[in-house]
């Protein structure tokens, strides 16, 4: 609840700010073209016109997914021109001036726009939240990427997995799980692709056993994953009959994991395998082990062969954990609070 609060807080003192910012700088905008019957009701309406405007066009472009390179950077310039023509119409329409002037006008309104992106950048991000998204099915159906959507034969819920393959012309058999953790092998998968989830990650806090947390991976710090933290600092760690045990301690997940299953070993996978019985994953001083609920086809602590300089394989040192993932915010169906 409390990063829930610190969220909506933040974003609406953005808002706030950026809306009395532009404004302002309208104003001086306004006076610089030399528009007549400039009256402060007139950039209150202004102001609001344009941002309920833009506000409605991102939110439209949030519902398109572009299939193609072609078609993202196509609906990028669509939105960047869509950007300058709405707020240059609308002042010429307010304040009945020329779309030379009105342009005018609006031009010093990017000085706050590029503050508010510096301030979000230089502080929001670094040190409270920042957005993502993934392209794996790894921690389905928690965090969902790009996917194929089907109903689950066990429960008739829908179930989520990795896109289409084709081995000699024939879909393969792929493993789908649903939001009851039900994994099976389907082959009649929807053909449309489904959008990602966007989702916050709160970099003040700390993780928690269960938290789902973003961070480098230890082979190659330039890939960020989204998983499952399992494993703490000084624990020996494996899996056995599904469950995950710590220093010889069955783990009891959260309410919400009900029905999870873990596995010791991805299936059909011929690799090492950490964390099983015969071979637990002991983690040394701020060394972490994670898991992907998506258990058969996640490729985590369990299969890593390459760990962080000076740490063993399977483990996420403390310094690659990036934040805790709390908010789910995107598409708005798969709203959630994750913590």
């Amino acid at each position: 609840m409390l990063s829930t609060t610190i969220l909506i807080a933040v974003l609406l003192g953005q808002i706030t700010v950026s809306i009395f910012l532009w404004a302002a700088f309208l104003r001086l905008g306004l006076r610089w073209a030399k528009a007549d019957h400039v009256t402060i009701g007139k950039i209150g309406a202004a102001t609001a016109i344009v941002i309920a405007i833009q506000v409605a066009i991102n939110v439209l472009f949030r519902f398109i997914s572009p299939s193609t390179p072609g078609q993202a950077n196509f609906f990028l310039l669509l939105q960047l021109a869509a950007g300058v023509l709405v707020p240059s119409a609308v002042i010429a329409r307010v304040f009945k001036t020329s779309f030379a002037r009105s342009l005018q006008a609006w031009l010093p309104t990017l000085i706050p726009s590029a503050a508010m992106v510096m301030l979000t950048f230089l502080t929001v991000r670094p040190f409270l939240f920042e957005e993502f998204s993934i392209q794996s099915n790894a921690m389905a159906p928690t965090l969902i990427g790009y996917r194929s959507q089907g109903v689950c034969p066990k429960c008739n819920e829908p179930n989520y997995g990795s896109l289409d393959r084709r081995k000699y012309g024939q879909p393969l058999k792929r493993h789908m799980i649903c939001r009851n953790f039900h994994v099976v092998r389907a082959s009649q998968i929807g053909q449309q692709v489904l959008a990602a989830d966007r989702f916050m990650v709160s970099k003040y806090l700390t993780p928690r056993r269960w938290d789902v947390v973003m961070f480098q991976r230890p082979g190659n710090p330039s890939i960020l994953y989204a998983m499952r933290l399992v494993g703490l600092p000084g624990e020996s760690i494996h899996i056995h009959n599904g469950a995950v045990w710590a220093n010889g301690k069955k783990l009891t997940p959260p309410a919400s994991l009900n029905g999870i299953e873990y596995l010791s070993r991805r299936p059909f996978s011929f690799a090492e395998s950490w964390g099983t019985v015969d071979k637990p994953a002991v983690l040394g001083k701020e060394e972490y082990f994670v898991l992907g609920d998506f258990s058969a086809r996640s490729h985590d602590s369990r299969s890593w062969q390459q760990g962080a300089p000076g740490h063993h394989p399977y483990a996420v040192p403390e310094s690659h954990i990036q934040g805790v993932v709390t908010h789910i915010y995107w598409p708005p169906g798969r709203w959630r609070i994750l913590r």
